[in-house]
């Protein structure tokens, strides 16, 4: 299917607010989304942007409505130790009505070709366990699942682990 990739702007950060919750939802993570638009504008367009996002919109016809959005790819750059620059897909998702059609694999692959010209030698990002679906199109991309073949498990400190471990240096550093 033909669609619009574009690169998000501050103003489609209510549209992209909308798309997160319906990823979310369809995550079964809903419960857990703590951000608003706003703190999407604040995140993604103030002076020092932590994200990119792009964004995939059905064609607009002359004289129907705006364009819609149907998917985003949301991504920030990394540095690999081992093989240097890297790009992270945070987020990709394509409307329920529009999967299968392309927009998941076109969103991609404008993001390698952002990575590319930004001299990224790697792409990394996780996927649900349950979701076979999306396993199986990363792997048709050329993907390989590190879980297994390089023993890799995916960790998280939350905002208080965060905040117990930076108490914890402020006290070694009184000592």
């Amino acid at each position: 299917m033909e669609c619009v990739i574009r690169e998000a702007t501050v103003e489609d950060c209510e549209n992209l607010m909308s798309l997160i919750h319906e990823i979310a939802d369809f995550h079964h993570l809903l419960e857990d989304v703590t951000i608003n638009s706003q703190v999407l504008k604040a995140d993604g367009f103030g002076k020092d942007p932590f994200f990119k996002c792009l964004l995939a919109e059905q064609p607009v016809e002359k004289g129907c409505k705006p364009a819609r959005p149907i998917g985003h790819a949301l991504y920030f750059f990394g540095y690999n130790v081992n093989h240097g620059r890297m790009v992270y897909l945070e987020n990709l998702y394509v409307v329920a009505e529009f999967r299968g059609k392309g927009i998941g694999k076109q969103l991609l692959s404008k993001v390698a070709e952002i990575a590319l010209e930004a001299g990224c030698v790697e792409m990394k990002f996780v996927t649900m366990e349950w979701n076979r679906p999306a396993k199986e199109f990363y792997v048709r991309l050329g993907a390989h699942d590190t879980t297994d073949s390089e023993d890799l498990h995916c960790m998280v400190l939350d905002r208080d682990a965060l905040q117990r471990l930076r108490q914890h240096g402020k006290e070694k550093m009184t000592r």
